[in-house]
Order: C-alpha cells, then sequence, then structure tokens
C-alpha cells in the first residue's frame, strides 16, 4: 500500500538527488560518506515523506517543477543530516553494527567519524542557506533531535533511574519524532500549503513518530535481528534510558537491574543480558500498551482531520489517506 505514493519516479529521483549532492562533497570524506550512505541504504522514510507530500499537494502544472525541486532539496538535506546524526550516535554509544555492517566508525575509526559527521553536518545546511524559511524549519527541528540526545546521555551518565514515563516519551518526540512532523511541513512549505499543516496535523504525526520509536526500542528487545539490521541487545548494552527500563524500575528486580545498567557500555555479558532480558520480556505488555495508546492518537486525530477536510480540495485528501497508510506502517513494522 506504501508504493502506491512512494513510486519508482519518487525513489529514483531521491537517488539521484541523494548522489549529486555527495559528489558535491570533498575527498575523503565522500568516498566513506557515500560508502555509508549508498552502499546499504536505510528506508528513506523521512526524504521521501517530503517528496511525497509535495507531490499530492500540488494544485497546478505550471509551478510543479520548480516546487518538486524545493521539496527534493529539502528531502536530500533532511537525509543527510538523519544520516549524519546515526554517525554520531553510534559513535557516542560505541555501536559496533548499522544495517547490518559495521557501524562508520569502526570502519573508519573514531577520528574520522567525528570529522566526517562535522562536516556532512556543515554541508547539509548550506544546501538550503538561500532557502530562509525552509533552512529555519531545519534548524528548528535539528535543535530538537539534539536536546533530546542530550537530555537521554545526561539521564545515562548521571545513573538516572528515577524517571518518569513523560520524560521517556519527550525524548522520543525530541530524537524521533519531530522530525516525521517536520518533514510533512517541509513538505506542506514546498507544496505552498503552509495552511494544512495544523495543530492537529502536528499532533497526529508527533503521536505515531513516537509510536514508531517504542517500536524500534520493542525490536531491538524482541524482533529478528537479521531483518533488523542492529546489534541485538544494543539497548540493553547502552543502557538505554526507554520505557522497558521505566517499567522494570517498578519490579522487584530494579536493584538488579541497577546494578547491570550501572557498567559501562559494551561490558555487559550474556548473564547480564538474559536477566534483564527476563524482566523486559514479562514488562513487554505494558510497552505495547503504551505503544498502542500513541497509535491511537495518531489514527485517530488523522481520522478527525480527514473527516473535517473540504471535500473540493482532494489533495488534502490524499495527503491524509498517505499518512494513514504511513503511521500503520511505522506502528506494525518488523524492521
Amino acid at each position: 500500500m506504501l508504493q502506491q505514493f512512494i513510486d519508482e519516479e519518487i525513489t529514483k529521483n531521491l537517488a539521484k538527488q541523494l548522489n549529486s549532492a555527495i559528489e558535491g562533497l570533498e575527498s575523503p570524506t565522500k568516498d566513506r560518506i557515500r560508502e555509508f550512505i549508498l552502499s546499504t541504504k536505510g528506508k528513506q522514510l523521512r526524504p521521501a515523506l517530503i517528496a511525497v507530500t509535495t507531490k499530492l499537494l500540488i494544485q497546478d502544472t505550471e509551478s510543479q517543477e520548480s516546487r518538486l525541486a524545493r521539496a527534493y532539496k529539502f528531502a536530500i538535506v533532511i537525509e543527510l543530516l538523519h544520516n549524519m546524526t546515526l554517525i554520531h550516535d553510534d559513535l557516542i554509544d560505541n555501536a559496533p553494527i548499522r544495517r547490518g555492517k559495521d557501524a562508520f566508525h569502526i570502519r573508519h575509526g573514531t577520528d574520522r567519524a567525528l570529522h566526517d559527521v562535522d562536516v556532512l553536518h556543515a554541508y547539509a545546511l548550506t544546501l538550503i542557506k538561500d532557502d530562509p524559511a525552509g533552512l529555519k524549519l531545519v534548524l528548528d527541528y535539528a535543535y530538537q533531535v539534539g536536546l533530546g540526545n542530550a537530555i537521554e546521555l545526561e539521564d545515562r551518565l548521571d545513573q538516572n533511574f528515577d524517571f518518569e514515563m513523560s520524560r521517556v516519551i519527550k525524548i522520543m518526540e525530541y530524537k524521533t519524532a519531530v522530525v516525521f512532523a517536520g518533514c510533512v511541513r517541509l513538505g506542506c512549505l514546498a507544496a505552498n500549503r503552509e495552511d494544512l499543516f495544523t495543530e492537529a496535523l502536528n499532533k497526529a504525526i508527533i503521536a505515531a513518530g513516537i509510536a514508531f520509536q517504542i517500536q524500534d526500542d520493542y525490536l531491538d528487545i524482541l524482533g529478528n535481528p537479521e531483518e533488523f539490521g542492529k546489534m541485538q541487545f544494543w539497548d540493553i548494552q547502552e543502557s538505554k534510558r526507554n520505557l522497558f527500563l521505566h517499567f522494570s524500575m517498578r519490579t522487584e528486580h530494579s536493584t538488579k537491574i541497577k546494578e547491570i545498567y550501572n557498567k559501562d557500555i559494551g561490558q555487559k555479558n550474556k548473564e547480564d543480558i538474559d536477566i534483564v532480558l527476563k524482566v523486559f520480556q514479562s514488562i513487554q505488555e505494558k510497552v505495547k500498551e503504551v505503544r498502542d495508546q500513541y497509535a491511537k492518537l495518531a489514527i485517530d486525530g488523522l481520522k478527525s482531520i480527514q473527516a473535517n477536510i473540504n471535500k473540493d480540495d482532494y489533495q488534502a485528501e490524499e495527503l491524509i489517506d498517505f499518512l494513514l497508510i504511513l503511521s500503520k506502517y511505522l506502528i506494525e513494522r518488523s524492521k
């Protein structure tokens, strides 16, 4: 169903634009970034979301080419920044695997990884330096992503176990959900339909993004590692503050979990993992319940918007249809 919107034309254009953007980097950074992004492509949901949103909302053929060109530029900036955060996060967490291969810093070393993410970050923003409205949105969302990462890192470094669910949700909102909302907003901007990006739509997409991240955490613990593309149980190894840890602190095993989570990243042995996994398996239904609550918020919110759309605005109707399908995919995915 998703492929009826993310068609071959969009996929080809994204690949072409991404290749062109990477060519603008200087070697040897260019060669390493090209290998990371193009040799094992991710799902590219974020850039596709921008392109599809714009394409669905364009109302006249005369402006189609220029509006899509703007959308693809936004899409490539977001994809480059997203990959930058993946390299950065893996470096901070000392994660060994990304997309089924050695992580960037494992392949190229810490020094090169640090250098390359700095170059990639600055370079991506130069691509829209002449588009003030787009640049402002990207910077706003990039700030929130950085803030979410900072909050999560502080809790881990401070060995904070006394956190409410709302703090975990806020981290997921900043790190993940705002990017999905930002992509739709950038697509609306490119299509000159910013009127559609209402607070109700923002809330619905944020809820879908939170459900997406909860599912991501769930798959790290209970998913198929061959499908998921990451080292299984790495969230346990890095002592990630998530809903599994939140609920485990409310069990009789909290003291033991704290003892294990206070070990350095990568120092938890098989016995440690088995102990934590057993507790996490026992509380998985609580995690799934919260995931499903946010999934319902997303779907109900989108359906409410759908019911109030002007029936003559078929572009807006198509956008909400797409977002409903996308939300269900994000929540039900297995990889």
